[in-house]
């Protein structure tokens, strides 16, 4: 009795590189497919409706010419994803979406991928890198076709669709060859016949298998090592997440997963009429809904607490000095680079107005500028001087403050510019 195949998501490679997090949150929408040889996904135009993750089926981008004739563009197997279109920003297909080795796939909604990429997350890195060793495939495919020998060309493509296979047999016949090369089936037949004189591979009704696979890598051209080269580089540059906050589940799915997880506990109901029995059960999702929604904003509160800790900490310890004024300039806060700016505790703020530390000459200036920017709610600037202290000399400074919404507090950037403005006011005093 045959085996059954082992059906797992993570039989993909784009899924396997998912984290845990980003993998659970499709884990509901990926449903599982088979396809059989020659069977059409999408036409050259379609509306993608899915997009799908093969894992023991490939799936090949299938140019054709208004006469009937067709090539290859390039294939997806366990290594990558079809719709390429989505991942790049469209909706529609540029080419056919063909299968050239039955097997199976795990489709998702092309509304749940795009969700999921705009989420700036792992995937769309993963499906962005894949897109790149794609298109290098494309691009070599066409260069190998037109300078190398129909011989060459078929021991790439037989190189490059079983690195998207498990083992060493591929279920395709000489006709199906030609249509991917965009070559006559002549041709291809003569091709494998003195590929298979050598050694290389048995052909046998629609199968082949390749019985000498460092041999074939020898007899085809350098544009298979090229593509496996460029493909490996770009599967192993998986670089730290771009954002770190945590990423909100799909709310489309929000009532799938409630159901799952009502799958999922061990209580039972009562068996009762049909309509109580109804009801029950919709009370029963609607009351996991609400604890997903909680799960939700607790972690979004932990979330805003940790961020809210280490925006306090960049303000406390940068090196620039900020303060708040109210509109008479009492210090309402100031950060720690403002305190010794000014030599005074931090808990006795409220004490001081800023305008004490300013030097006598420059303080009609800086009572202008702060009723200025309180007035206009725009972005000011103006340079004053500081009072010498016990342990600073006088120090010019510049200030760059704007309002707060309501109008009512001045909130300032004061940065030491004394060793800027030294020139200046050298010249200044010898004028």
């Amino acid at each position: 009795m045959p085996e059954t195949p082992i059906r797992n998501p993570r039989q993909n490679r784009i899924l396997a590189s998912l984290p845990v997090a980003e993998y659970a949150r499709l884990a509901d929408d990926l449903e599982f497919v088979t396809f059989k040889p020659g069977e059409r996904l999408y036409d050259a135009g379609d509306i993608l409706e899915f997009v799908h993750f093969p894992t023991t089926c490939i799936i090949s981008l299938v140019l054709s010419t208004a006469n009937g004739a067709s090539a290859e563009l390039g294939m997806s197997g366990n290594d990558g994803v079809t719709g390429i279109a989505l991942v790049l920003g469209g909706e529609t297909t540029t080419c056919a979406l063909a299968v050239q080795c039955a097997g199976g796939a795990y489709r998702l909604p092309a509304e749940v991928m795009r969700w999921e990429l705009d989420q700036a997350g792992s995937l769309r890195r993963l499906c962005l890198g894949y897109t790149q060793a794609l298109m290098s495939q494309m691009a070599q495919s066409v260069l190998c076709n037109r300078h190398h020998t129909v011989e060459q060309q078929l021991c790439r493509w037989l190189l490059c669709s079983l690195d998207l296979l498990p083992g060493n047999k591929l279920d395709v016949t000489h006709e199906s060859i030609a249509r991917m090369l965009g070559v006559r089936r002549e041709a291809v037949t003569e091709a494998a016949g003195r590929v298979q004189a050598a050694g290389l591979i048995e052909y046998h009704r629609g199968h082949i298998t390749v019985t000498d696979r460092p041999g074939l890598e020898a007899r085809s051209c350098e544009c298979y090592g090229v593509v496996k080269g460029e493909h490996d580089r770009l599967s192993a540059l998986m670089p730290a997440p771009l954002v770190r906050q945590r990423v909100r589940p799909n709310p489309v799915t929000l009532r799938k997963r409630a159901e799952a997880r009502l799958r999922q506990a061990t209580s039972s109901v009562p068996s009762t009429s049909w309509d109580t029995e109804r009801l029950v059960h919709e009370l029963r999702v609607h009351q996991i809904e609400l604890e997903l929604h909680n799960e939700e904003l607790r972690e979004a509160y932990d979330e805003a607490d940790a961020l809210q800790r280490e925006c306090a900490d960049i303000y406390d310890f940068a090196p620039l000095g900020y303060f708040t004024l109210d509109a008479h300039g009492v210090i309402l806060n100031l950060n720690l680079a403002g305190a010794i700016m000014l030599g005074i505790k931090r808990t006795q703020h409220a004490r001081h107005r800023f305008g004490t530390f300013v030097k006598p000459e420059f303080l009609p200036a800086f009572n202008r500028f702060l009723e200025e920017v309180l007035d206009a709610k725009s972005k000011k600037k103006c340079d004053v001087v500081l009072l010498a202290s016990s342990h600073r000399p006088e120090t010019t400074v510049r200030i760059e403050a704007v309002a707060d919404e309501s109008g009512c507090e001045c909130r300032m950037v004061v940065s030491d510019v004394t060793a800027e403005r030294q020139p200046v006011n050298i010249l200044q005093t010898r004028e």
